[in-house]
């Protein structure tokens, strides 16, 4: 058994305003900061980056305008723009995209190539420049993982750069940063957070380490989610532990279907990640109790019941209970009915065989197309 994790982080309410001291530690004097757009108009974020620039006059900023995940021309577009006046760090504030970007960065001014060429997992890659993570939202995981996803244009597809040197060398996590995201923003994020927890879980590569991670975060997103009280940063904390574990348990024991047809739907339609997930998670989590998969039990300390069938239809009922409160869509808003499952339900499957193995129960083609027809 294996498990890693390489990021130190620091979470807590108002952390960001000591962010100068984290970035002292890192020793960089010139950090490239690179921060959401939509953050500007947040008086505490402009309270953040005011402190940030008074201790160090010569940084670098970068303002990401960039709408959706991350194309690797973008990437190559912003590591020029920091080849220009060179930092010796980077800073990366906001959404799981702008960290991605903050990793390729980091790892692109420390190698002269092009973005494409280290899509997937480049090897004998130079160390990045040292990374600091802020998360403005609390679910995608960017925060602590090596994983930087980004989008082959000329593929439509997402396929990332993927190195362990990615790794951030320390996330500061405050959920007053989170505050002022658009509600669905919060709980797509959640729901991203709830996918990895339960693909993790269910994976064949799975570890009793890894699902003690799994177990944890699915339960501090799931309550966090349901008690419907969002807007305390207690509840925030919840959100970003849960993302911390549910990202960890996923980097040590790989993904399943959801991730799958999240990662395929999330791109033809520009859906964000989170919810892209979310449409699915139910339903693969359903087929596969259908299959005779009773694990899921164990995700539910609360359960009434003892036999392992019985809580874990318990607990697919409070999922179904969640998804009314939350109003998780299915795809029909997408376009799709029974005429054209089949066509997605294939064009899925050739596209990500390796999700689908990761499956506790048999997962092909025809079972995509049964967790699809479901949701049309």
């Amino acid at each position: 058994m294996q498990f890693f994790l390489s990021t130190d982080v620091i979470a807590g309410v108002n952390e960001a305003l000591n962010l100068p001291e984290y970035v002292r530690q890192l020793a960089m004097n010139k950090p490239g900061i690179i921060y959401d757009a939509n953050l500007s108009s947040s008086l505490y974020f402009q309270e953040i980056l005011k402190g940030l620039v008074s201790r160090f006059g010569n940084s670098v900023l970068f303002c990401n305008e960039f709408k959706g995940e991350p194309t690797y021309a973008h990437l190559e577009n912003v590591a020029e723009f920091f080849r220009s006046d060179a930092p010796d760090g980077i800073v990366a504030i906001g959404g799981g995209s702008t960290l991605d970007l903050g990793k390729g960065v980091a790892l692109l001014l420390t190698n002269e190539v092009p973005a494409l060429s280290l899509k997937g997992f480049p090897q004998d890659v130079n160390d990045p420049l040292p990374l600091l993570t802020v998360p403005s939202l609390l679910g995608s995981g960017a925060e602590i993982s090596f994983n930087a996803v980004f989008i082959d244009e000329a593929e439509g597809r997402k396929l990332g750069i993927n190195s362990r040197k990615n790794f951030p060398k320390k996330s500061v996590i405050d959920p007053q940063l989170s505050m002022t995201a658009p509600m669905e923003c919060v709980i797509a994020s959640a729901m991203d957070s709830l996918v990895h927890c339960i693909d993790s879980f269910g994976s064949h590569k799975h570890t009793p380490l890894s699902r003690i991670f799994s177990v944890e975060g699915f339960q501090r997103t799931f309550y966090a989610l349901q008690q419907g009280q969002l807007d305390r940063a207690e509840s925030r904390l919840d959100l970003a532990i849960g993302s911390i574990c549910g990202t960890a348990a996923l980097m040590n024991s790989g993904d399943g279907p959801t991730n799958g047809f999240a990662y395929y739907l999330g791109v033809k339609h520009r859906i964000p990640h989170g919810l892209a997930g979310a449409i699915f998670l139910k339903e693969v989590m359903r087929y596969n109790f259908d299959k005779g998969y009773d694990k899921y039990a164990l995700l539910n300390p609360m359960r009434s019941s003892p036999s392992a069938k019985d809580a874990t239809a318990e607990l697919l009922g409070e999922m179904d209970e969640l998804y009314r409160q939350l109003d998780i869509p299915d795809l029909v808003p997408y376009g799709y009915g029974q005429g054209n499952a089949a066509e997605l339900a294939r064009n899925v499957s050739d596209a990500l065989k390796g999700s689908f193995a990761g499956n506790p129960v048999e997962f092909n083609e025809d079972s995509a197309r049964h967790v699809i027809y479901n949701l049309t």
